[in-house]
């Protein structure tokens, strides 16, 4: 298949476009490239890569055209990415992450493209108990209710031979090329690696579902390989864990690594269990646990696999921020940018 990936080359893109290319599938990439591009020149066979924003589908039909030539799927995992960059300016947010979603699907069931949308467990924000897909939800965020807003009319525009499919996925973790380091595992593996201690906010008491990225990529390939799908929406996570728990994972990795709870003024009430039956029905089973993934993070600092680890372009909201007003910035500007820093980063050694 020729299968088009939106935002491509992010933290899970970046994971899951070899495993396309292994698979014998043609890859196409849109991107626009705010957290940089050239780890995808390396890949082969050669990704066709299309920098660009999104928003330039629905209003460029040469464009539009050109991207979506023999196209037979796409994943769509575009979005501006977890709570804080969500935050930084919502209406870019809903932009990107919603009305860019919506243009998109529209022209795929025109064109009978099949079409897998990168959503969130997020979307369920507090509730007790496992959760399935059916549960009710309640998201917390603006990032979450982008993604709500998009599920439902995704799910409100299937019918005939086009069904979309919406991937609830837990939180990541795990080594990429598009390295985060925004993410509880992967923040952990950092500070536990570095200064031999690890920050939990409050008593650390909430659930949520934990996903290796590796885990995820292959959850894009299995349900892109197939429309023939009993449901839209699945949940995809491997474990349930508290953030203590997650803590006491590293602490098993170092007996020497220091906790520290610190008090915060607003706690953070996301706090989610999800259920994954449906995924399991459906033929999938992630394979990567918290433990062997945190392992594995620690070695990759450790070694030197991540150059720099503590720069601010591993977290998104804090790159976005450097990036810096982003909505003021034209997209080729931020390009211009992009392309400093990948002149100036350092080196894997």
């Amino acid at each position: 298949m020729t299968i088009l990936v939106t935002g491509g080359a992010g933290y899970l893109g970046s994971v899951l476009i070899p495993k396309l290319l292994a698979r014998g599938h043609r890859v196409k990439v849109l991107d626009l490239g705010y957290f940089g591009i050239g780890h995808l020149r390396a890949f082969r066979p050669t990704v066709e890569v299309h920098r660009d924003d999104i928003g330039r589908i629905a209003e460029d039909a040469r464009f539009r055209d050109e991207l979506l030539d023999q196209v037979d799927a796409i994943i769509h995992l575009a979005a501006i990415s977890n709570d804080p960059s969500a935050e930084l300016d919502p209406e870019l947010t809903e932009r990107v992450n919603l009305r860019g979603t919506l243009a998109l699907a529209e022209i795929a069931r025109g064109r009978k493209i099949h079409f897998v949308f990168s959503s969130s467990c997020s979307v369920y924000g507090e509730a007790p108990g496992e959760l399935t897909e059916e549960s009710a939800l309640e998201p917390l965020t603006a990032y979450a209710i982008s993604k709500v807003k998009a599920e439902t009319a995704l799910e409100q525009m299937a019918g005939g031979d086009w069904r979309p499919v919406s991937l609830r996925n837990g939180t990541l973790f795990g080594y990429s090329p598009r390295m985060r380091f925004d993410l509880v595992v992967n923040i952990f593996s950092l500070y536990s690696t570095l200064y031999n201690e690890v920050k939990v906010f409050g008593p650390g008491l909430q659930w949520r579902p934990y996903l290796h990225v590796g885990d995820c990529a292959r959850a894009f390939v299995h349900f892109v390989e197939t429309n023939q799908h009993r449901h839209t929406v699945y949940n995809i996570a491997h474990e349930n864990l508290r953030v203590v728990d997650v803590a006491a994972t590293f602490r098993a990795i170092n007996p020497h690594l220091k906790v520290t709870h610190l008090e915060v003024p607003e706690p953070d009430h996301r706090d989610y269990r999800v259920a994954t039956s449906r995924m399991k029905d459906a033929g999938f089973q992630p394979k990567t646990s918290v433990e062997l993934g945190a392992l594995g993070k620690v070695e990759a600092i450790v070694t030197g696999l991540i150059p720099d680890p503590e720069s601010i372009y591993y977290r998104n909201a804090k790159w976005l921020k450097e990036l810096s007003e982003v909505g003021k910035r034209s997209p080729r500007e931020i390009l211009g940018l992009m392309e400093t820093m990948s002149a100036i980063r350092p080196s894997a050694p």
